[in-house]
């Protein structure tokens, strides 16, 4: 009796997690793909840039560029020429495009505030992925973006952000 009592008792616990199993793998076929989320991941990068700067009325005008490492992109660099920085409230907008070795692409927009410190600018704020290409067509994500510049002279410098949020594609 006890042999067959075991063997029950390994049945009775092992068909739970087998109907877990089977649930798990059935269930997402069921539901019609208009419903399905895409899969979030984290995303995070960081880089080092370099900038220069033009004041263009309230606003200064910065180009950003540099290397770094990114999620899914690996060696990535940054680019922006349009970010904006408000001369009279310190806000920020900004447009990256950030190009992985193989060329695919994310392009995020950034909306953050900065704040002036002896010599340059820190700075924080929420990003959005707005589009990719290759690998990353059609991904989105948001998060936080992180940073920091130095003056090395009137108008250029160098700098370093990071980023920490999701990237679904």
């Amino acid at each position: 009796m006890k042999t067959t009592s075991n063997f029950i008792s390994n049945y009775v616990l092992r068909f739970p997690s087998l109907a877990i199993l089977s649930a798990a793998i059935v269930l997402p076929m069921l539901v019609p793909k208009p419903v399905r989320a895409q899969s979030e991941k984290p995303f995070n990068a960081n880089f080092i840039t370099k900038f220069t700067s033009v004041v263009e009325g309230d606003f200064l005008h910065v180009t950003v560029t540099g290397p770094g490492q990114a999620s899914y992109l690996g060696k990535a660099t940054a680019f922006t020429d349009s970010q904006f920085v408000s001369l009279i409230d310190g806000s920020i907008t900004a447009t990256y495009t950030l190009t992985g070795s193989g060329s695919d692409t994310l392009t995020i927009d950034f909306v953050g505030q900065g704040v002036n410190v002896d010599g340059g600018v820190t700075f924080s704020g929420n990003y959005t992925i707005v589009s990719g290409t290759g690998r990353f067509a059609g991904a989105t994500g948001t998060g936080f973006l992180v940073g920091g510049a130095l003056f090395l002279s009137p108008t250029d410098g160098i700098g370093a952000f990071a980023i920490a949020g999701t990237i679904s594609r």
